[in-house]
């Protein structure tokens, strides 16, 4: 027996040995399917939230295909309550303190506001929202007061306390209705300078004592609110409606470069708005209006070509606009041409004839059909006739100890090497 056992041991020794190093494996930390297994089965771990606690007991599929609207923190009409927290017995809804005499100043107070006396309410309020500042009732109390005096038309306090309410409680459940006021402020500003403005859009030139708009600039106080839109809700539904608003206040007031900027965060941050083509065809057209001529940058140039390639290639079915698109990038390729004619005679205009034989010949090679081909051709004739002289090297260059940096030979320029062929272009001892 002792025999058969010894040998049988050389052939079961390499299977034990496999065995213990799949043992090994599995108890080490980095197997990522025996840790999802441990977890899922710890007792210690905290519990997820249960369908009761959710509000939705359905299956997976029931809840994907049809999502509540208001998710965790809401039921399915979009009605917030409160959040869940998260306890020693799993996931609650968070419950308010119980205070019976809060209670009663904040339902005293809304009376008075749903009775119509908003004048009473706002005193009521305000001396709930400073007495119980930092509780739900202070909460409510604050916007129920920036409420009171956006029905009383007082739009300058009240944008000011609806800041107020979202800068003292960042989380507050009234974000939705403080934006949509803040939002419908900014457009009442707006129609003040707005030609296209219904003439009971306008508020009348006493709202500066009233407090119904600004004492002054009224168009920068709305641009304020829009932007508070998008700061406050940056994912919520007038989000895009705010920059887009803003982007074409500053096209209207002729600030080409802010407007652009904005149309394009329009285009990066919502890509799904339904105003995305007519962003992207915005921002075109104030890049073009931006660049001011040949002789200054032309950044704006390229970026219009960047953009109209980003719209062609989101919206390759919108014939109507593709026409256009063509036209401009004519209009930008008429431009370069230009830009590059001018150089090119600049360099004729101080004797670089090797630099402005080469300019020239890229405006016909580059583009044949602009009128600035032609014209490049005319010149290129006049350079053939003048004479050549050759640069000598600057003083730098011919300095003890100096290495020239257009040179490809070994040591120019320290330890990197020299720039190849730049020598022939105007560096020392090439052609001009």
């Amino acid at each position: 027996m002792a025999m058969v056992n010894q040998q049988y041991a050389p052939r079961c020794l390499p299977i034990v040995r496999l065995w213990a190093a799949v043992a090994a494996l599995l108890a080490t930390s980095g197997c990522s399917t025996w840790n999802t297994w441990r977890m899922g089965t710890d007792s210690s771990l905290s519990k997820g939230p249960t369908k009761e606690e959710l509000g939705d007991d359905r299956n997976l599929m029931a809840r994907w295909l049809t999502p509540k609207v208001g998710g965790p923190t809401g039921d399915a009409s979009g009605k917030a309550r409160s959040p869940l927290v998260l306890g020693s017995n799993g996931w609650k809804p968070m419950q308010a303190p119980s205070n019976p005499k809060a209670d009663a100043e904040f339902e005293a107070a809304e009376r008075l506001f749903h009775q119509g006396k908003l004048v009473e309410a706002e005193a009521a309020f305000k001396q709930l929202a400073k007495d119980r500042k930092g509780t739900p009732w202070g909460e409510k109390g604050q916007f129920y007061l920036a409420e009171t005096l956006f029905q009383r038309g007082k739009y300058v306090s009240a944008e000011d306390n609806f800041e107020i309410l979202i800068k003292d409680y960042p989380g507050t459940l009234y974000r939705g209705k403080l934006v949509d006021r803040e939002y419908a402020i900014a457009q009442t500003w707006l129609a003040e300078d707005d030609p296209k403005a219904k003439p009971e859009q306008k508020l009348p030139w006493t709202g500066r004592f009233t407090g119904q708009r600004p004492m002054i600039d009224a168009h920068g106080h709305a641009l304020r609110a829009l932007e508070h839109v998008r700061q406050h809700d940056p994912d919520g539904p007038l989000s895009d409606d705010a920059v887009l608003r803003i982007a074409d206040e500053h096209m209207r007031t002729g600030d080409y470069e802010l407007a652009a900027m904005h149309y394009d965060q329009l285009t990066t941050d919502h890509p799904k708005s339904p105003y995305l083509q007519r962003a992207q065809l915005a921002s075109i057209d104030a890049r073009m209006k931006n660049y001011i001529g040949p002789e200054y940058d032309a950044s704006d140039l390229d970026k219009a070509r960047e953009m109209i390639k980003q719209t062609m290639v989101t919206f390759p079915d919108r014939p109507e606009n593709t026409e256009k698109l063509y036209h401009t990038l004519d209009l930008i390729n008429d431009q370069e041409a230009e830009r590059n004619y001018l150089i090119a005679a600049y360099y004729k205009r101080t004797g670089k004839v090797a630099s402005a034989e080469y300019m020239f010949g890229k405006v016909r090679h580059k583009w044949p059909k602009s009128e600035w081909a032609a014209k490049s051709k005319t010149e290129l004739a006049s350079l053939a006739k003048m004479p050549r002289k050759e640069s000598l090297p600057s003083k730098i260059m011919t300095a003890p100890g100096s290495v020239d940096p257009f040179s490809s030979g070994p040591g120019a320029n320290g330890a990197m090497g020299g720039m190849p062929g730049m020598g022939m272009m105007g560096g020392p001892g090439g052609m001009n």
